[in-house]
């Protein structure tokens, strides 16, 4: 049994010495780990924007001269601010301001909504609120819709602005008058001393008081320019149109409005001598029907108090109308009329209507609309029987029609008035040489260019520098810039709907009209994250 532990002992020993290298522990046979390896940066680019379906563009322009105006547009419906109307990306869209005169929009999904009502404010301009259709025509993707507005100093308009000031309380202490110069265009506006302003809360309004009265001339087209959509509920009774204007305006230096009085002012306008009324012209002591528009809510209402016909002007021919009022907006004495029930249309001959199709504008003592034709349609019609009557245009209208394209360029001018009640006869000019190109958008991350990103969401518009914006239509980011004027160089404007490196969603470029094919390659800002 000794003997044996001893040779137990020996073995032991041996294999602890086996193990630990005899006499070193240094071996250099550690136990080495995986290599681990880096991190991986990827760059991950953004959703393609989802193809669109129908647009609406809206170009405010001048009523003169075609050209685009800066202006604020204010989406309503029903005597609200619209809940239904949206931008390109489905954000909400109330109160907006134009880029290059343009505002492009869409209608909520889920929603049918064939009419918004929009107020458009521009400095410098009469502001006026447009009843804009929603419905499109078969197979259409975009309906192009043209908002004129019309100068403060365009001929037959007049516009005179007086500041005063108002102690705390709100309360005049003297009369305050704003009077145009006397004339076809006049109007003015009266607020007796001891009047308390308010504001649509009727809390009073005191400090600097600004007074702006614009009167428009009726015996012309002035003021029908200036008169707001759908003076007429589409089931009114009676059918009325406007033969005086005068729009008052009050804000304090804050750009609070005065909206009401404690007690009544007095308002004037001016009024055509051959106004008819059942059948004979006005003569003084006549009384004419008063309507007013809030342009907060886009509605006309029908006022308790009349326009008493005052005396004649012989030099222009119209009489002063006057009225008393307790609240300040836009105002129209309101001569009955015999609707035009078939609608406006024009019967089209001559050159071809050209793809983006043409703008046609009525202008008269009668009406003031524009509407357009295209160059797929069956009718051409310009105004519906439903629309002239919420215009109040007559059976008997006459006036001034004008065919423009989108590039302001004239393709017919009736010779003075014409009867437009029914089908206007139109021959077609095409006064200038066509051509049209293909446009191609392209994005890739700016962090590594091989990742790129679908265009065909994108949002393609392009003009004439200084005239209305037209939406190009396209497929797999290829766009087609339809109607242009040979040789002459386009702003094309591109919004990508994703974040660019420039800081927004938007770039332009400018093109020459040649037929050769063009393109835009945007850098887009693309997330960069920490893979394997």
């Amino acid at each position: 049994m000794f003997t044996n532990r001893k040779t137990l002992l020996a073995m032991s020993v041996a294999s602890v010495f086996a193990l630990s290298g005899c006499s070193s522990d240094d071996d250099k046979n550690e136990v080495v780990p995986d290599p681990i390896d880096p991190p991986t940066e990827v760059v991950v680019p953004p959703e393609a924007p989802a193809e669109l379906g129908l647009v609406v563009n809206t170009s405010v322009i001048d009523s003169a001269t075609t050209d685009v105006v800066d202006a604020t547009v204010t989406f309503l419906e029903n005597g609200v601010v619209s809940s239904n109307i949206v931008d390109v990306d489905g954000e909400a869209l109330t109160t907006t301001t134009t880029e290059d005169g343009s505002v492009t929009f869409s209608i909520k999904d889920g929603v049918t909504l064939e009419e918004v009502t929009i107020n458009v404010t521009a400095t410098g301009y009469v502001g006026k609120t447009f009843a804009v259709s929603l419905v499109a025509e078969e197979d259409a993707t975009t309906i192009e819709q043209v908002l004129a507005l019309t100068s403060k100093t365009a001929e037959g308009i007049a516009d005179t602005v007086v500041e005063a000031t108002v102690e705390a309380g709100g309360t005049t202490s003297a009369p305050i008058e704003a009077a145009t110069e006397e004339g076809a265009s006049s109007a003015s506006a009266t607020v007796p001393a001891g009047v308390i302003l308010l504001d649509e809360n009727e809390e009073p309004v005191s400090g600097e008081i600004t007074l702006n009265v614009t009167g428009a001339d009726a015996t012309s087209s002035a003021a029908q320019s200036i008169v707001p959509a759908n003076i007429n509920d589409a089931d009114a009774e009676t059918t009325v149109k406007a033969v005086g204007v005068a729009n008052v305006t009050m804000t304090n230096s804050e750009g609070k409005k005065i909206k009401k009085f404690s007690n009544p002012i007095t308002v004037s306008m001016a009024i055509p001598a051959d106004t008819v009324i059942n059948g004979e012209a006005i003569q003084t002591g006549d009384m004419l029907g008063l309507k007013s528009h809030n342009e907060d809510t886009g509605l006309w209402q029908s006022e308790t108090n009349m326009v008493t016909v005052g005396a004649l002007n012989a030099t222009s021919g119209t009489y002063t109308g006057s009225f008393q009022t307790s609240h300040l907006t836009f105002f129209a004495s309101t001569a009955p009329v015999d609707v035009c029930t078939s609608g406006i249309s024009v019967s089209v001959s001559g050159d071809d209507v050209p793809a983006k199709g043409l703008t046609v504008s009525l202008d008269s003592t009668d009406a003031s609309y524009t509407g357009k034709i295209s160059s797929n349609s069956s009718n051409n019609l310009v105004v519906s029987p439903g629309q002239a009557k919420k215009e109040g245009i007559s059976s008997s209208a006459t006036a001034s029609v004008t065919v423009t394209d989108g590039n302001g360029q004239v393709w017919f001018e009736s010779d003075g008035e014409v009867d437009v009640c029914g089908a206007v006869p139109v021959v077609l000019a095409n006064p200038v040489t066509y051509t049209s190109e293909e446009f191609t958008v392209t994005a890739a991350c700016s962090n590594d260019s091989s990742q790129t990103i679908d265009m065909s969401g994108a949002v393609v518009k392009y003009s004439l520098a200084g005239k209305k914006k037209v939406v190009a239509s396209g497929s797999g980011g290829t766009f087609s810039l339809a109607d242009l004027v040979d040789g002459s160089t386009y702003e094309v404007s591109i919004n990508a709907r994703i974040p660019l490196t420039n800081g927004t969603k938007k770039d332009s470029t400018t093109i020459t009209a040649d037929g050769t094919a063009e393109s835009i390659a945007l850098s887009a800002v693309c997330e960069t994250v920490t893979g394997s």
